[in-house]
């Protein structure tokens, strides 16, 4: 389920581009691998719906320049409690184009696509936390240069949990605890780079989410541990 989440999200930062030729291919080539050929002006269509939605809830540059003339002042909590009120109408992107792709994203993870939404919902809802003041704190305390100081331990941790599960096929063959001790040692290792910042509030923020999602996930009841 995480590697057609990863493609979902590929998908849907892709339509934001204003070349969508790249996307149309990785589109046709999804549904066509999943015998839904006729299928691809129906997933394209929800993408760029999906696309005019995020863009008529944030200009990225916007939010940029807004970031960056509050930080001197201390008002990021200002900024970020704008666009969290838009919280509803971004989860309502979200679900619909979730449902849109449904048709190419084949039967085994189709039935996953609440799970998706849900986790969704839960990312959201955590950044939002008291009208932004999480991310806000994150932004404020160095959060994004350290998780670009970081970017080759991140990479590796990624990597290592990839490796686990090489194919469909190894992945079905492990039990849902041996699925959820691999996932348990990528975000440790996340955690453990992020703790070499001069900062602790990435590390500890990185951990909060982790765990806040980690909560409604089977692994939860499956693996109840530490992530550290």
């Amino acid at each position: 389920m995480m590697w057609k989440t990863v493609l979902i999200t590929i998908f849907a930062a892709g339509v934001l581009a204003d070349d969508f030729s790249q996307i149309t291919a990785v589109v046709t080539s999804q549904c066509t691998k999943n015998n839904a050929e006729d299928k691809v002006p129906e997933v394209e269509a929800a993408l760029r719906t999906f696309g005019n939605c995020l863009k008529g809830l944030v200009d990225l540059n916007v939010l940029k320049t807004e970031i960056e003339e509050a930080k001197p002042n201390g008002a990021l909590d200002e900024v970020f409690k704008k666009y969290c009120d838009k919280s509803a109408q971004l989860k309502g992107c979200i679900s619909s184009v979730l449902q849109g792709v449904r048709p190419c994203v084949g039967n085994e993870y189709a039935n996953h696509i609440n799970d998706a939404q849900n986790s969704t919902n839960q990312l959201i809802d955590f950044v939002c936390y008291k009208d932004g003041d999480r991310i806000a704190l994150f932004i404020a305390e160095g959060g994004p240069e350290c998780f670009q100081q970081k970017t080759e331990n991140l990479k590796t941790c990624f990597l290592n949990l990839k490796q686990s599960f090489p194919t469909v096929e190894s992945a079905n063959n492990l039990s849902l605890v041996e699925k959820c001790a691999k996932v348990d040692e990528m975000t440790s290792c996340i955690v453990k780079s992020l703790e070499e910042c001069s900062t602790p509030t990435p590390a500890n923020m990185a951990e909060s989410l982790i765990k806040f999602m980690r909560k409604d996930s089977p692994c939860h009841t499956a693996l109840p541990v530490s992530i550290v």
